[in-house]
């Protein structure tokens, strides 16, 4: 935990020598430490065994800044939709939330800890897959979202193993998911999330006031965090 507590003292003095955030906040993955126990379950499974992802100094959280308290906070999914668009400084910027669905079985449904992320999440992390594909664009829009992706030790313990899945229906919460991949063996399966299905953004969850999501974005080669920072104020601005 040496490790951890160096990142965390690291992270602080990376704070106070940038006072002057305003509404939009960034800090590296393995320093983006809030109360939010989905951000936790994340780093927490990182620190532990070594980074998993490619180039992973390119990964960033992104926190809204409330006015009236300065603290992060989630993200409206307003406010990710407008960062996605206009932001210059991302390859790929991603929205997640956490749930719980039932997963029916042959005997009676189990509630699965589940993590609804937009379109390109596992791609953009480098999560490697055994079997499928991650989610499709046009699989993040509502009505085209009931598919699902499953991490390795969900697949063997309640599939069987099935190397077959691939295409075939599960029942979550009542209602039918095509399964579209199984994750690779690893670090993955030692997240309390083992089910992932698309975030789709219905027409009254669209705005700037609820802040439910939590974002994570990847940089482009050569931008600082600074200089994301700088472009995610101007894009406030706006």
């Amino acid at each position: 935990m040496a490790n951890f507590a160096r990142n965390v003292r690291y992270g602080l003095r990376l704070l106070l020598k940038n006072p002057g955030f305003t509404s939009v906040a960034l800090l590296a993955l393995v320093l983006g430490i809030g109360a939010n126990t989905a951000i936790f379950s994340v780093v927490y499974a990182t620190l532990l065994s070594p980074m998993p992802y490619p180039n992973p100094d390119q990964l960033v959280i992104v926190w809204s800044k409330i006015a009236a308290n300065g603290n992060r906070n989630g993200v409206s999914a307003g406010d990710f939709l407008d960062w996605k668009s206009q932001s210059t400084v991302f390859q790929s910027l991603c929205a997640w939330t956490g749930g719980n669905f039932a997963l029916a079985g042959s005997d009676h449904p189990e509630m699965i800890e589940t993590r609804l992320t937009t379109p390109g999440f596992n791609d953009m992390v480098g999560t490697p897959f055994f079997l499928g594909r991650d989610f499709l664009p046009e699989e993040g829009q509502v009505g085209r979202e009931h598919v699902v992706i499953t991490t390795h030790r969900l697949w063997m313990e309640r599939f069987g193993s099935d190397r077959d899945i691939i295409g075939k229906p599960i029942r979550l919460n009542g209602e039918p998911y095509t399964v579209v991949g199984v994750l690779a063996a690893g670090q993955p399966d030692r997240l309390e999330n083992q089910l992932f299905v698309p975030l789709a953004f219905k027409p009254e969850q669209i705005n700037h006031d609820f802040h439910f999501v939590l974002v994570m974005g990847r940089l482009k080669p050569g931008v600082t965090i600074q200089q994301a920072n700088a472009d995610m104020d101007s894009v406030t601005r706006q």
